[in-house]
């Protein structure tokens, strides 16, 4: 199977999921030079061990069949060469990444436009949270899946179309603290600076491979705010990029899977 070359910053990565024949999976958002918002995934292991979020990395990936998804490739290579540390280079980053769907709702656009991944900005609308106690799977092996928690968080948020949403937080760093600290599952929000106004919040959102229209949290991402926020005028973020980056036409996402499989693939809602 042909690999692409993709190079770029990991906006989000989400906790391992277990597939239909048992293995434990994960996936990554990340903002790709040439591919935009895109999502790479590999069974869990060193391999997606290597990623964080802001890391910039350069990876192989390849279409395949099992996602259909057209921002969807499997990963075959990873390697980690820098990392975004400013906050204002990171506020440039995440504003240019914000969907922008006029007065339409942000998930109904997502539906209507057949996307799968997303950044959408948080206004003074705000973010609710929740943990639900639930019945859980035993894990089968060492890994702990999503499934295989005792807690189950959720973000729940109003857009300005007056449409209020409530999704799974899939965020890994977010499990990794319910399987850490189990007797602490409630300061998790308090470390995400949730309920703090002083930071702009932005969700990284992606719908999950077996029900197109369901949405997770992958990340939510928050920065102090600042007096004097930069502004994208004279930003050169987009530049050099293809046209519609980071949401590329699906159009050309699909002929670039067609190109890497050899054989066209049937597009689902």
């Amino acid at each position: 199977m042909k690999s692409d070359v993709i190079t770029g910053v990991v906006l989000g990565v989400g906790a391992p999921n277990r597939s239909k024949d048992g293995r434990a999976v994960q996936c990554a958002i990340v903002l790709a030079d040439d591919h935009g918002l895109c999502r790479i995934y590999a069974d869990f292991g060193p391999m997606m061990a290597k990623v964080s979020v802001w890391d910039r990395v350069s990876c192989a990936a390849h279409f395949t069949s099992k996602d259909s998804r057209e921002e969807s490739l499997r990963l075959d290579e990873v390697d980690v060469v820098g990392k975004v540390e400013s906050s204002s280079e990171k506020r440039l980053i995440l504003d240019a990444c914000a969907l922008s769907c006029g007065n339409e709702d942000p998930i109904d656009y997502l539906n209507r436009m057949r996307r799968s991944i997303a950044i959408i900005r948080q206004s003074a609308t705000g973010i609710g949270y929740g943990m639900e106690v639930r019945d859980f799977k035993e894990s089968p092996d060492w890994v702990m899946a999503q499934c295989e928690t005792p807690q189950k968080p959720y973000i729940w948020w109003r857009s300005e179309a007056g449409k209020k949403h409530e999704h799974q937080l899939c965020e890994h760093g977010a499990y990794e603290w319910l399987r850490n600290e189990p007797s602490k599952a409630s300061q998790l929000w308090a470390n995400m600076r949730i309920e703090d106004i002083d930071y702009t919040k932005w969700l990284l959102v992606g719908n999950t491979s077996q029900h197109r229209t369901t949405w997770v949290v992958v990340h939510v991402h928050r920065l102090k705010k600042t007096t004097a926020q930069p502004t994208l005028e004279g930003c050169s973020i987009a530049d050099g990029k293809p046209g519609g980056w980071p949401y590329l036409p699906l159009e050309e996402l699909r002929a670039r899977r067609v190109a890497s499989t050899g054989q066209q693939l049937l597009f689902t809602t």
